[in-house]
């Protein structure tokens, strides 16, 4: 008995080796932060009084254009800097390339809260996100430069919640992969560590977002305040922005997004009616680092 008992622990302890092992395979930083950073209590974000704190950028400042990239996730640091879309952009280098933080980015009580956020919490976090992505647009267009913002799956939700509750002072902004009025049934569905999932008809079922070895307590909190802040989708933006100006807005979907759908006609109609230019791309939700994706995106938010 004690054997087998020993047998049971040593199993155990090498399954862990195991997963930092493939971890630490695939570089995955994100991973390894969100299995390893201590748990905390949720606290409000605080926004830095001084703009410049508020993002990280590269290439020359005096540039006319400031190309702002609003990042997916929601992730606890910068992690799409290296991957950027402007790897895949044929002009970037004339580019200011600008990197905007998000609240759980510089608040870590976020995604490690302990209890799970609430959607009152998590509704909150995310308008800071935007209003930090708005002083930040702010802070370039006051320098008289050109300010594009390319937002993309939860970037784009701190996106509209920028259009909803500022005013629209870019001269072009990108929404991609994301919904003005996302499936009621897909938020549902979104608890228990499972996320919504499209089939090619567009019917809508869940899936665990973490494989079964990686479904620890732990590990499943986090996930939970990450679809948390997901979950602030469910706001009806074809509502909320209907005397809005989106002129100068540039939608983006996937024909075969699996995460967050295809936008329903009622979408299309409002977008069109408010003078959005509405862009469809033969593929999926996580697809957009393609050159010649970007290039049509670019020609529409550019010109």
């Amino acid at each position: 008995m004690r054997i087998k008992k020993k047998t049971i622990i040593l199993s155990g302890f090498l399954v862990v080796i195991l997963v930092f092992l493939v971890i630490a395979a695939t570089k995955n930083r994100q991973m390894l932060g969100l299995i390893l950073l201590p748990s905390r209590q949720y606290e409000p974000t605080e926004i830095p009084t001084d703009t410049t704190d508020l993002f990280e950028y590269d290439g020359y400042i005096k540039n006319e254009i400031a190309y702002i990239y609003v990042q997916g996730g929601p992730n606890w640091e910068l992690f799409d800097r290296k991957i950027s879309p402007f790897n895949w952009m044929s002009h970037s280098g004339k580019y200011l390339k600008v990197f905007p933080y998000q609240s759980q980015i510089i608040n870590q009580t976020i995604l490690f809260s302990t209890p799970i956020l609430t959607d009152r919490q998590a509704q909150r976090e995310v308008e800071v996100s935007a209003e930090m992505l708005y002083r930040t647009i702010k802070y370039f267009k006051n320098q008289d430069k050109k300010v594009y913002v390319f937002c993309i799956s939860h970037g784009s939700q701190i996106g509209l919640e920028m259009l909803r509750n500022y005013p629209n002072i870019s001269n072009g902004l990108a929404l991609t992969m994301i919904r003005f009025d996302v499936n009621i049934e897909a938020i549902d569905l979104t608890s228990g560590g499972k996320v919504p999932y499209f089939n090619s008809k567009q019917e809508v079922t869940s899936r665990y977002l973490l494989p079964k070895f990686l479904r620890f307590q732990r590990l499943n909190s986090r996930v939970e305040n990450m679809a948390t802040l997901m979950k602030v989708s469910q706001n009806r933006y074809t509502e909320l922005l209907k005397d809005k100006d989106l002129t100068n807005v540039v939608y983006v979907f996937g024909k075969y997004d699996n995460k967050v759908g295809c936008p329903n006609q009622h979408e299309i109609d409002f977008l069109k009616n408010k003078g959005v230019s509405v862009l469809e791309l033969n593929c999926g939700h996580d697809d957009l680092a393609n050159s010649v994706y970007l290039d049509k995106i670019n020609q529409i938010l550019i010109n």
